[in-house]
Order: structure tokens, then C-alpha cells, then sequence
């Protein structure tokens, strides 16, 4: 379980997958520095579907791009979401007239990286021609301890983008699509069993990675080494696992799931394993319509199987009946993922030919043009600009501190990375002018070219939402200063709410900037806000983590003693250095 074939430079190791798909299929082409395959041949009248995720699942993402199917996905490295700026390349390479649906699995780092790409794209395009579907089949989770981030993603996504993937390729618009999307992916449920988790290259085989005992089975499992709800000794039939794997999906006694609607006589279609089929024959008398085994959205080199259910009765409506949702099921697509190799001719070497090593994605904002602004003495600006950055690098140790104790460590690092580029954006000048707009435009794009993490992608949906809406107001609005603020506030926090569950509680970030921005509308007195916000910093040691890795990495049972949290305290320490601003 802990052996890989693995290339010289085993940072290559995703790049060179990626070029060997190019030899199955000359439709497909690579941005070979983004990570992004993508239908050379795709029509831009027709609307684009563009996901992906990390590498590690094949054939999932780019094994399902080709007519038919997905347009673009756009992939990270092993188990890791792939950033927005190569989420944004998939967008660009395959632009389409009609607009563009991001299809995405329901786990943390795609809903921000998705969500900061979807925030730029939006910005650039509105909202008419962007949209966002999750995917959320996973029923393993029940429904009280799932409740903030939703059911988890496993190979139900697949069976959606078939169907939205034919239906693109059929003219249907935009909103069509996404419509249909939302009936399908309501009526679809899977669950999974699996021997053994996955060990992931380059790691040593001596590491602990949720190594199952030889007689042991773990139920419900993710799809990136996450725990399943069910570990147990015993390795039951086949016959006995899957009935009990079924009642997961069916019973609906069940408060915590009970998920899967189904009536007698609703045509079912199914992605199958083993004896799935008897087995629905038998206890609850379904003969599916449609069976696809294999490969869809795999875990490396786990022993994992899924089982998915799709209700195509249950997903139907006026506009896409079952008789024109069983068609799009059955529409051809060349994406080999799905069906088979396609080539012009065997082992042909073009592929060389259709990799792209010098793409040119989407040119940055000059921020040296913004014609609405708010204007402060210089030396002001660059007094609070510089004090906000050295408060957080002079924190920098107790923040790594902490997030080591209760995280992977690198929160710390990553804010210092960020505010020591703010530092250089000073020096060289870019508050000179006392241009406010510039120093914050200047603050997002370091968020996003140097911080990383899940609190980069944080931080930017929240700054881009805020620098939006305020240079909307500057430009369309008769309010005062401080009204713009607190209405552009209000409207970055709403936005970033749409893209993170975690809320006021959660011991996370949203502790403090859901609590500043509430303060400074309601107050319009940033002192005050500051105030609370350094309080709801101080309190996070006092949560219970509810969300991310903290809650479940060495936490003991009813467990007091938290040190604050990193995220949190990081960004009031940047929020601090407002106070120089309380008289303007």
C-alpha cells in the first residue's frame, strides 16, 4: 500500500499524467504551467463546464473533459485544490459566449479557490454569465454533525456533469443547465466502503496515514484520507456489505440521512460494484435502467469502492423529462474517462504539439488608473499600512505557535509571507499619492500571489468583495466616507458567507471579521470596532473548534484550555493598526 511509480522530479508527477492524457485524445490540450486540460475543439456558442480538484482521483477531473462533458478542469497537485489563478486559465482558454459553469466537489479548499476565481469572473462578466454548482452525494455524514459545510462529494459528480455535459453540447443556456444541475444533484446519493486508506508519494512508508489492520473495514470514507463515520474489525461478504450499505441510501427511518427520495416504479441509474445490482433487486425491488462500472473519482491507491444512485424519475422536471435526461445519459463524449481512448490515429505523437508552455492568463487590474477614490494625508496612509504588517510579524511566533498545536503549522508563516510583501509595496512607494484604492488593490493581489492557504483564499473573497463594492459606491453613491465603508463591509462579509460555513463561534477567522464589520456599521466608530474585535480575538481561546482540521486533530474530550486562534488573532492584529484612522 505505501509502493508508487514515481518520475526523477516527483514534483512532475502531475505535469506528466496531464501529458499522457494528450496521447489518448487529440481533442485535448494542456496549459502545461497551469494545470489545466481543456477541448481544443469546444464550441464557445455552447456554454463552457470547467472543474476540478486535486490530483490523486483519476480519472476525475480531466479524464471527463472532451465534447459531451467537461470543457476545462483545472488541476492541483495531489489531494490539492488547484489555485484560482489556473481555475481563472480553464475559464479563459475555453471562454464562452454563453457563459461558464464551475462544477465543484463540496470540500474546503475548492469552495474558496472555486469561489475567489468565481468573485474575479463575476466581477469581470456578472453574474449572468457565471455560475457555481456543488456537488453533495456523499451520505455517509449524518445530517447534525454535517450541518455547517453539507454532504461531501463523492462519484456523483460524475453522473452530473454526463448529463450537464450533453445538455451543453444540445444549446441549452446557461440558467438551463444550471437549473437541471441543482434536480440532478438532489437526486442522487452515494456511499462507500473501503480496506484500506490511501498513502500518498513521497511520503515515507513509515508515516501514519490511516492505515487500516488487516481485518479491518472503515465505512463512509472522503475521498482525500478522510476518516469514515464506521471503522470496525471484521470484513463481512460482499452480499452483507452491500445490503448494509444500501440502507445508508434507502432508509429512510433514518433522521440523520434519508437522503435518497424514491417511490415505486422511479427509473433509477446506478454507477456499480459487485453484487449492488441483486442486490437492489432483492430488498427493494429496483431493476436500475442504467448500470456504469469502473474508475469515476478514485483515492490513489486505496481500496476504496462507491456505490451511486441516481433517481432520474426524481430529477426530472417540465423543461427535462426523464425520457430527455435517460438521452443525455446516453449522448456520446470522448472523454475517455467516461467511455474510451479517442485518437486520430494510434500512437500519435501531436500531442508534443499541444502543449502550451507560454499561456498568458488574464492581464492584472492597473491599479495606477482608478479614476474614483478616497484620498488621505500620504504619510498617514503609509504610517498605517506599515504598522498593520509589523503587528503581525511581530506576532508571527505565537501564531505559528498556536497553529501548530492545533493545525498544520503554516498560518503564521503565510501571514508574515504577506505582510513582508506589503512591506516592499511601501517602500517602493505605493501609498505615496494617499490613495487609498491603490494600497487596497495593491493588498489584494499580494493576497493572492503570496499567501496561500485556506486563509489567503479567505481573505481575498472578503477584500475583493469589499474593493468591489466600495468603488461601485464611490462611483454611483452620494453617501459619506464612513457610510461607504460600512455598506461595502457589510456587503464583503455577506459575500464571503457564501463560500465558508464557519460563523460566529466557529473559532475561525469569521470570529473576528463578522463581529468588526457588524460593529462598524452598526457604530460607525472604528474604535469601538477595533475593540470588539480584539475581544472576539481573545475569545476564540475559549471555543470549541467546530470546523477544519482542529477538530479533530489531537483534541481530547471536553478539552477548555485552547490557545486563541491563528487566523483570527492574525487578522485583528491587522485590523489594530485602523486606530491611526479613528480621526478621519
Amino acid at each position: 500500500m505505501s509502493k508508487h511509480f514515481l518520475p526523477k522530479d516527483i514534483s512532475q508527477l502531475t505535469t506528466q499524467c496531464l501529458k499522457g492524457m494528450l496521447c489518448e485524445n487529440d481533442s485535448l490540450s494542456l496549459l502545461e504551467n497551469e494545470k489545466v486540460v481543456f477541448n481544443n475543439k469546444y464550441d464557445p456558442k455552447k456554454v463552457s463546464l470547467i472543474s476540478g480538484g486535486g490530483s490523486g482521483h483519476e480519472p476525475g477531473w480531466s479524464g471527463f473533459v472532451g465534447a459531451g462533458m467537461l470543457t476545462a478542469a483545472a488541476q492541483g497537485d495531489v489531494f490539492a485544490s488547484p489555485n484560482d489563478r489556473n481555475i481563472q486559465a480553464a475559464e479563459k482558454v475555453t471562454h464562452s459566449e454563453a457563459g461558464t459553469l464551475f462544477i465543484i466537489t463540496n470540500y474546503t479548499g475548492d469552495n474558496l479557490y472555486f469561489g475567489m476565481a468565481v468573485q474575479d469572473l463575476i466581477s469581470r462578466y456578472g453574474n449572468n454569465n457565471i455560475k457555481l454548482l456543488r456537488c453533495t452525494d456523499d451520505v455517509a455524514v449524518g445530517r447534525s454533525i454535517g450541518a455547517l459545510v453539507g454532504r461531501r462529494t463523492l462519484t456523483g459528480c460524475v453522473l452530473i456533469t454526463k448529463v450537464l455535459g450533453a445538455a451543453s453540447e444540445r444549446g441549452y443556456t446557461l440558467e438551463q443547465i444550471y437549473k437541471l444541475g441543482e434536480q440532478v444533484n438532489s437526486a442522487i446519493a452515494s456511499i462507500n466502503a473501503g480496506l484500506n486508506h490511501v498513502h500518498i508519494p513521497g511520503h515515507s512508508p513509515s508515516e501514519f496515514y490511516g492505515k487500516l489492520g488487516d481485518n479491518e473495514i472503515e465505512i463512509g470514507l472522503g475521498i482525500h484520507n478522510e476518516p469514515g463515520v464506521i471503522k470496525e474489525e471484521g470484513i463481512p461478504t460482499n452480499e452483507d456489505l452491500i445490503a448494509r450499505l444500501l440502507r445508508y441510501i434507502f432508509d429512510k427511518s433514518d433522521q440523520e440521512r434519508g437522503y435518497f427520495d424514491f417511490d415505486k416504479g422511479d427509473d433509477i441509474e446506478k454507477a456499480l460494484v459487485f453484487t449492488v445490482v441483486d442486490t437492489l433487486e432483492k430488498y427493494y425491488g429496483i431493476s436500475p435502467i442504467r448500470v456504469y462500472s469502473g474508475p469515476f473519482v478514485t483515492s490513489l491507491n486505496a481500496q476504496i469502492f462507491t456505490i451511486t444512485l441516481m433517481n432520474v424519475t426524481k430529477s426530472s422536471s417540465e423543461e427535462f423529462s426523464r425520457e430527455i435526461i435517460f438521452e443525455l445519459l446516453d449522448d456520446t463524449t470522448d472523454a475517455t474517462g467516461w467511455s474510451r481512448s479517442i485518437y486520430t490515429k494510434p500512437a500519435s505523437p501531436t500531442y508534443k504539439q499541444r502543449v502550451i508552455t507560454n499561456f498568458q492568463g488574464y492581464a492584472d487590474e492597473n491599479i495606477n488608473q482608478i479614476e474614483y477614490d478616497i484620498k488621505i494625508d500620504p504619510a498617514l496612509l503609509r504610517a498605517t499600512v506599515t504598522l498593520a504588517a509589523e503587528n503581525v510579524i511581530a506576532k508571527e511566533p505565537d501564531i505559528t505557535l498556536w497553529d501548530t498545536q492545533m493545525g498544520d503549522g503554516d498560518c503564521g508563516k503565510t501571514l508574515q509571507a504577506g505582510c513582508n510583501a506589503v512591506l516592499r509595496a511601501i517602500s517602493d512607494g505605493v501609498a505615496d499619492r494617499g490613495s487609498v484604492l491603490t494600497v487596497l488593490k495593491t493588498v489584494l493581489k499580494i493576497i493572492k500571489v503570496d499567501m496561500g492557504g485556506t486563509l489567503g483564499a479567505i481573505l481575498f473573497i472578503f477584500m475583493n468583495a469589499f474593493i468591489t463594492k466600495l468603488e461601485y459606491l464611490l462611483e454611483n453613491n452620494t453617501l459619506n466616507t464612513t457610510e461607504k465603508l460600512a455598506e461595502s463591509l457589510t456587503h464583503a462579509i455577506t459575500t464571503l458567507c457564501e463560500f465558508t460555513k464557519a460563523r460566529i463561534g466557529h473559532r475561525t477567522v469569521m470570529d473576528v471579521l463578522i463581529p468588526f464589520c457588524e460593529f462598524f456599521d452598526r457604530t460607525r466608530d472604528i474604535s469601538v470596532a477595533i475593540q470588539v474585535a480584539e475581544d472576539s480575538a481573545k475569545r476564540t481561546s475559549k471555543l470549541t473548534p467546530k470546523l477544519g482540521r482542529a477538530t479533530y486533530v489531537g483534541i481530547e474530550d471536553n478539552r477548555k484550555d485552547f490557545p486563541p486562534d491563528p487566523g483570527a488573532y492574525g487578522v485583528y492584529e491587522v485590523i489594530a493598526a485602523l486606530r491611526l484612522l479613528k480621526d478621519i
